[in-house]
């Protein structure tokens, strides 16, 4: 039914995570849009000139300096999706989900913040990318209107 959940280790304990529309509309809930939740758990910036303008390396990439992800936002993805994983892993294991309390799962975190930030946001691009090599819906329907 749903592709290979990730997981997330946490104090030595395996959590699975998944973000999918249903974290992204509470993640829109609590933050009022996707881009800010974003922003907030990028750990890197571009290193900017007296101008404001990107400073360019010799190979003509960015310049970028680390940053610490914004906390409230990083402590909300992490049990958005921490639920979300859960939920769904007891549903393909035919069990109720195990609840936790926001405060009980970020207890569990022993790895630096921009660690688990780079984490939550690898999850948090594959909501966005296409699930499997079958055609969608969508293509489906193109096809058979072409026939």
């Amino acid at each position: 039914m749903f592709e290979r959940l990730h997981t997330i280790i946490l104090s030595g304990e395996k959590y699975p995570i998944k973000c999918d529309l249903l974290v992204l509309e509470k993640i829109q809930e609590e933050f009022g849009s996707i881009n800010a939740f974003e922003e907030g758990l990028i750990t890197w910036e571009p290193v900017l000139d007296e101008n404001g303008e990107e400073v360019q390396q010799e190979d003509g990439t960015i310049k970028c300096r680390g940053r610490l992800p914004d906390i409230k936002v990083l402590n909300a993805a992490l049990y958005f999706m921490v639920g979300e994983g859960e939920a769904i892993q007891a549903a393909e294991e035919g069990r109720a989900p195990r609840t936790m309390e926001k405060a009980e799962i970020i207890r569990k975190v022993d790895i630096q913040p921009q660690k688990l930030a780079n984490q939550l946001h690898d999850e948090f691009y594959r909501c966005f990318y296409i699930k499997n090599g079958k055609a969608t819906q969508n293509q489906e329907r193109a096809e058979q209107t072409k026939k």
